[in-house]
């Protein structure tokens, strides 16, 4: 399972960045799909006024990162792009049925490959459109370290890419065979259904890196709905943009907070309880997370910091009485985070482990004895 899994987080960090010559459009999500009944298409949630969320309804083990849609006065501003070109074009037709204004700005949150692979379809629409990204995420979208991405387009590359996806859902399907629960054999089956989209969906991507990158603040003025956006420290990754809308007092959050549950992967532990200690006191009404629905409250800021804490003081005091980080991953009991995440739901509880408790031990760990976080695929 942890080979598995190993593939699967290459999967959810970064997409390679390859291109095919011509590829058709992917279907859009909707009956007679793969992923249709899944909860891998994106849907559009309504905010506030001028404002909407394009999220993936439930957690998915390939995840796509919400697109926030901010109108204002003179056109739109996107938080993200979709996770792969069929979901950029996907994305494309959900922002013309919201409005007929151009997209004039699109920030990219961070370098994860489910915020940026879906920047190329739509710069193809709406080509003036400025990219945006913090200094550290536009470094990484143009480092074949942290991106994995040739120095040209690779047909071939491409086409091994689209195939591994397949045989991801074949592996998928596989294990939906093999499954002693039922909720294992439905999340798997699903889970495979969603691969064989995304095989379609991938088809053609290519990492683009963005015009302009900001350290601090950025602005976009304006009288409906003016934009800000920050960095304030390293938490997810090294360079994670967080976007507020001081007149509509949302708070976009990127990857800074996400539901069900947070993903550990090369994080910052220390600096992320930093970052959500200041979205805290920011006097949101709405906070937008990475992935999940929209909430009006702080309670996931809350559990997420008190999460890290826990982790943090756990790990610290297992790695001073000299012990191993394979002995300390035995020793630490994240149980109680489970619960509070996810309850008890099986299927949530397993990809907890994977995505949250697994990998955060290791960057806890790394904390604690002085070792670098690299963000780099693989690192």
């Amino acid at each position: 399972m942890r080979k598995f899994v190993a593939l699967l987080l290459a999967l959810v960090i970064a997409v390679p960045g390859v291109a095919a010559a011509q590829v058709a459009n992917a279907p859009v999500g909707s009956e007679g799909s793969p992923a249709a009944d899944t909860g891998y298409f994106q849907q559009t949630f309504p905010v506030t006024d001028h404002v909407w969320v394009l999220a993936e309804p439930k957690f998915q083990v390939q995840p796509i990162g919400n697109v926030t849609v901010i109108e204002q006065s003179d056109g739109l501003v996107l938080v993200d792009a979709g996770g792969s070109p069929g979901a950029g074009r996907r994305i494309v037709e959900m922002v013309r049925s919201l409005s007929k204004k151009p997209v004039k700005a699109i920030f990219i949150s961070e370098w994860h490959g489910d915020k940026p692979q879906g920047l190329s379809e739509l710069m193809k629409v709406w080509p003036e459109a400025r990219t945006i990204a913090t200094r550290q995420t536009q470094a990484h979208l143009s480092d074949p370290r942290t991106m994995n991405t040739p120095a040209s387009p690779d047909a071939k590359r491409n086409a091994e890419f689209v195939k591994l996806q397949s045989d991801t859902a074949a592996r998928l399907e596989t294990l939906a065979g093999k499954a002693k629960t039922d909720a294992d054999r439905q999340g798997f089956a699903a889970a495979a259904r969603m691969f064989r989209q995304y095989a379609i969906d991938v088809d053609g991507a290519l990492t683009l890196t963005t015009h302009e990158n900001f350290s601090d603040r950025l602005s976009i003025p304006d009288r409906i709905a003016p934009v800000e956006a920050m960095f304030l420290g390293a938490a997810n990754t090294d360079g994670d943009a967080v976007i507020w809308l001081p007149k509509q007092k949302v708070l976009v959050a990127g990857e800074v907070v996400i539901l069900p549950f947070p993903y550990g992967f090369e994080s910052y532990p220390s600096g992320w309880i930093d970052v959500l200690k200041k979205l805290s006191a920011i006097k949101f009404r709405i906070l937008v997370p990475g992935h999940g629905l929209p909430q009006h409250d702080r309670r996931q800021i809350d559990r997420m910091a008190a999460a890290l804490k826990d982790v943090r003081a756990q790990v610290k005091q297992l790695a001073a009485q000299g012990l191993s980080l394979d002995q300390i991953e035995t020793r630490v009991d994240l149980s109680a985070q489970q619960a509070s995440f996810v309850g008890t739901d099986p299927w949530l509880g397993r990809w907890f482990k994977e995505f949250w408790q697994t990998p955060i031990v290791v960057s806890a760990y790394k904390e604690a004895t002085g070792k670098p976080i690299v963000q780099e695929l693989g690192g």
